[in-house]
Formats: structure tokens, C-alpha cells, sequence
């Protein structure tokens, strides 16, 4: 871990300034539009993957992350492989579990499409996941972390992922907690989302130990505007800590009502918070706010192949990588050195990838799969908001 702790150090403030200005609004595709459409000559053989996540709605920021990050992958790769034409379809589900089915039939009936970038949060990928499986598609997320989804298909084939899940996270989160933040009192708050929740009350409140104690739990809706009534919970109770599992649009109206109602509390929140959309939301209540992440960023400053890639996904997309591009620019390449190996069907493809152990290709972190379709890698950071900036403070195998 010491060449990422260095590499961290290097490029934090460079990554916080490009997070805070990547300009992720107004996205116009479909949801089946394509991209990544460059290189590939006449005669070259074509395949399809498919993005699968939100491109607009509440969380599209994320969304638009991955999916960029695996757009320069396959602009790489065609520009690399002029005898291979990858097409990127886009399917987006606004991240939504009730959305994700009604576009599932758009990629699984599309027999062009041979692999899957994403689904991109937890939700989703439990409803679509026993279909997926039952048609042979292999699928890489990015970015979705329930502990249970290997077991939502029992043996599943189908199922990777190339971050680690929430248990991981929660123990960072726990780590960070005793370490830096020292609360004897904690409240849980979550948005009752398959992510927010699974993070929240069944990883971080079963995580904690002894010395720190549960005040007060409480479920917000994410749609709504008022969360006073969680807000009123969280002030009477008065804890040291407050740790919401969620999403950035909603956990940053919640940190602007609590810190409005006097609520003084350390606030920490997860990988889903952790996005430009978290300040705009919060504004100047997000300063002094943590945010953890299993995720790893690049920089046009970050030495070798992670600068290179910041530096060509600035070029196409316009905006600098943010949260999950780098796991999505290793989730393409995986599947697209399976294509390239002639693993050019949807069972090969998934046979290729579920026979995967180490890919020594990867960038964003050290990528070995263990049978079930994790990755053994459990590497956690947390990010402070100075300034309205989001700036690393840790990663807390430094604690």
C-alpha cells in the first residue's frame, strides 16, 4: 500500500478541485443510446457491451462517472484494436430497482450486447441480477455494494464487481470513527434504499463497538424536501456522530436541515454522498462533513497509466474523472481483453470473466476475484468538504 498512500498524497487536492467543478448536469441520451463509437475500420468484427445505471434523476452524477470512464476504455481499446468495434449502449434505470426491469429487456434481448458495465447501484442489480443470470450475461459493477448481492443468485456466474462492498466500508467508516472522530454517541439515518440501509443500519450500526452507542435510527424519503421529523429525532437525542447511508442529493439537504436545527454532530456519509451534488446541496453546511469511499481516483497528475487515463477521459468527456470512473474504465477492460482473447459470445464472455483471478491490468486498485465475484482488495478513504471542496483526508489503512 505504500506506492497508493504516496500516490494519494500527490494527487487529493488536484482531485478535489476536479470534483467539485466536473460539470455532470443536462445529459440528452436515451436509454439506448450508444457511444465509444471511434475507431474500428469496415471490416471489423463488432460487439456491444452495455452501461446499465442512472443517466439522469437524483443520482445521475454517479451515473455519468461510470459510464465516461468506460466510454474512454472502449474509445481506447477501438483506437488500439482497429480489427474490433466495441459499441457502448446506454441503458439508464435512473438507478431506480422499479425502473431497472422496465429497461431490461432493451439489452437482453439485443444480441449484439455480450457483457455489462454495471448495474450501477445495488437495487438495480438485485432485480435484474436472476435475469442476467439466466441469460448468460456477464456483468462487472463499478459501483454497487450490498454485502448480499453475490447471494441473491446462489453460485451465480454472473455476478462481479471490482470495489469493495459494504462490510468493507463500514469498517473503515468504524475505524475512521474510533481513530480521528472519537463519538461515545452516534445517530444512523438512511434513505431505506437497498444501498443506503445495507450500509447504515445492517454494516456500520453492527460494526460499532461497544463504546460508541446507537442514539437514535431513523428512515428519510429521499424525495421529500422536509426531513424534519428525523431532524427533530437526531437534535433531541444529541449525538456526537451522525452517519446517513445514501445518496449526495439527499444527503446534503439532510446536512443543511440538521446543521439549520443547531444539530452540531461530526456528519459522515458514504460512497453514494460522494459527489460535487453533496455541496451544492448542503452549501456552506457541507464544510467540515466526511465522506468515505472504496473507491480510487485519478488526476492528469497521478503518475503512469492513471494519469494517462485522467488525461484522455478529460479529452473525450470534457470534465475531469470523479467517483467510480476509474472502476469503470477497469470494468470495460476486463471485458473487452475477453472479447479480444476471442471470448466473443455471451457464455464464453462470462465463462472468460468468472474464470478471471488477477488482472494485472487494472488501475484503480489491486483487482483479484475471489469465487463469488468480489474482489479481495477492502482499501477505504475518507474525504473531508474545506471550503466547499471535497479533499482527501485519509485512507484508513494509514490509521
Amino acid at each position: 500500500m505504500t506506492r497508493r498512500k504516496s500516490l494519494w498524497r500527490l494527487v487529493a487536492l488536484l482531485f478535489a478541485l476536479g470534483l467539485v467543478a466536473a460539470a455532470c448536469g443536462g445529459d440528452d441520451d436515451d436509454s439506448s443510446s450508444s457511444s465509444g463509437d471511434g475507431g474500428g475500420g469496415g471490416s471489423a468484427k463488432e460487439y456491444s457491451l452495455a452501461y446499465v445505471g442512472p443517466l439522469t434523476g437524483d443520482a445521475a452524477n454517479l451515473g455519468i462517472y461510470i459510464r465516461d470512464g468506460a466510454k474512454t476504455a472502449v474509445q481506447e481499446f477501438n483506437d488500439a484494436n482497429p480489427d474490433i468495434k466495441i459499441t457502448l449502449k446506454e441503458f439508464d434505470t435512473q438507478g431506480d430497482p422499479a425502473q431497472a426491469p422496465t429497461v431490461l429487456d432493451k439489452y437482453i434481448n439485443d444480441d449484439s450486447i455480450i457483457g455489462i458495465v454495471g448495474p450501477a447501484f445495488s437495487g438495480e442489480t438485485k432485480a435484474v441480477l436472476p435475469t442476467l443470470e439466466e441469460n448468460g450475461l456477464v456483468m462487472v459493477s463499478a459501483s454497487a455494494t450490498n454485502v448480499d448481492l453475490p447471494n441473491v443468485v446462489p453460485d451465480s456466474k454472473s455476478f462481479h464487481r471490482v470495489l469493495p462492498d459494504d462490510k468493507a466500508q463500514a469498517a473503515g467508516v468504524v475505524k475512521y470513527l474510533n481513530a480521528k472522530l472519537k463519538p461515545s454517541t452516534i445517530a444512523i439515518l438512511h434513505d431505506n434504499s437497498e444501498y443506503g440501509k445495507g450500509l447504515a443500519v445492517d454494516q456500520v450500526a453492527t460494526q460499532l463497538p461497544s463504546s460508541i452507542k446507537v442514539v437514535a435510527t431513523e428512515a428519510i424519503d429521499p424525495k421529500s424536501q422536509d426531513f424534519s421529523a428525523a431532524v427533530n429525532k437526531v437534535k433531541a437525542a444529541k449525538p456526537d456522530a451522525v452517519f446517513f447511508g445514501g445518496y449526495y442529493e439527499a444527503a446534503g439537504r439532510l446536512k443543511k436541515q440538521l446543521s439549520d436545527a443547531g444539530v452540531t454532530a461530526a456528519y459522515i456519509s458514504g460512497d453514494g454522498s460522494l459527489d460535487a451534488g453533496f455541496v451544492k446541496a448542503a452549501g456552506d453546511a457541507a464544510n467540515g462533513s466526511y465522506l468515505s469511499c472504496p473507491c480510487y481516483f485519478a488526476s492528469s497528475a497521478s503518475p503512469g497509466k492513471l494519469g494517462e487515463f485522467a488525461k484522455a477521459y478529460e479529452k473525450l468527456n470534457g470534465n475531469v474523472p470523479g467517483t467510480y470512473s476509474t472502476e469503470a474504465y477497469d470494468a470495460a477492460n476486463i471485458l473487452m481483453t475477453g472479447i479480444k482473447d476471442g471470448n466473443t459470445d455471451r457464455a464464453a464472455l462470462r465463462d472468460y470473466v468468472e474464470g478471471l483471478k488477477k488482472v494485472d491490468y487494472a488501475i484503480s486498485k489491486d483487482v483479484t476475484f475471489a469465487d463469488n465475484g468480489n474482489i479481495e482488495a477492502q482499501g477505504i478513504f475518507v474525504f473531508t468538504v474545506k471550503d466547499g471542496k471535497i479533499v482527501l483526508d485519509t485512507a484508513t489503512d494509514d490509521l
